[in-house]
């Protein structure tokens, strides 16, 4: 009997060693996601140009609401550090500027890290809410700034808008330069999924290669496992981070 407990006992410590590696290596469940400030700025109109930020890798980056910025962090159970903020240095206006000052200072006041329902909470020494983020979807419209186009990225040629609305219920139409398109997209913890677009039938003459651009970005989207949302910008990436497509917010 006692050797029996004995193996039990064992074999149960064995078991709980095999958990322990199992989950060795993961990160923190903020890591990876897009996020958008929600709260945490006390600057009128700061809503029009929301900073963000997307944890990977031991590096945080995103919009100030005008410059992008990048700083290292270090996360150990509930406490974050985040280390010396790089930004670069194009003038704003107002009222990114003031935008800008106030989010960097709230940054480096961070100390540590709590998820509120949806929301990411980056909290102060005193454990206040210093910034606060939702997850960032690309709901919306969007124009193409850039494709992958075989094994390099393509603007747009002269002429043609390649647009893209993402809709709340999943589905997202556009038009692909001459035909319009739809496709439906799932997304969660900053990935997407989207189907192969169907598109109309019709042909293009003009300008000289649209058709051509119309099967490579239409032939692009589904390839997008990822997605990142910085200000006004849309970037849908690979599984290896390569660009899929880039899209810039639609003017009204």
């Amino acid at each position: 009997m006692r050797i029996a407990v004995m193996l039990v006992l064992l074999t149960l410590g064995l078991a709980a060693c095999g958990d322990d590696d199992s989950t060795e290596g993961e990160g923190p469940s903020f890591e990876g996601v897009p996020w958008l400030l929600s709260s945490g700025i006390d600057v009128a109109g700061w809503q029009a140009v929301a900073p963000s930020a997307t944890f990977a890798d031991g590096t945080v980056g995103g919009s100030t609401g005008c410059n992008r910025y990048t700083a290292g962090y270090t996360v150990d159970g509930d406490s974050l550090d985040i280390g010396e903020i790089a930004s670069t240095r194009m003038a704003c206006p107002p009222p990114a500027d003031a935008v800008e000052r106030e989010y960097l200072a709230a940054l480096g006041r961070v100390e540590g890290w709590r998820l509120e329902d949806d929301d990411l909470v980056l909290v102060d020494a005193d454990d206040s809410d210093a910034l606060r983020y939702r997850a960032a979807t690309p709901t919306g419209d969007w124009e193409v700034t850039s494709f992958l186009d075989g094994d390099a990225l393509a603007s747009p040629l002269p002429g043609t808008t390649i647009t893209a609305r993402f809709e709340a219920d999943g589905t997202l139409s556009g038009s692909a330069g001459c035909n319009g398109y739809s496709a439906s997209f799932t997304i969660g913890g900053g990935e997407i999924e989207i189907t192969p677009p169907a598109a109309t039938k019709k042909a293009c003459a003009e300008p000289e290669g649209v058709m051509e651009q119309e099967a490579a970005y239409l032939a692009a989207l589904p390839t997008a496992v990822r997605y990142r949302i910085d200000g006004g910008s849309l970037a849908l990436l690979s599984a290896d981070g390569t660009y899929v497509a880039a899209y810039a917010r639609a003017r009204p």
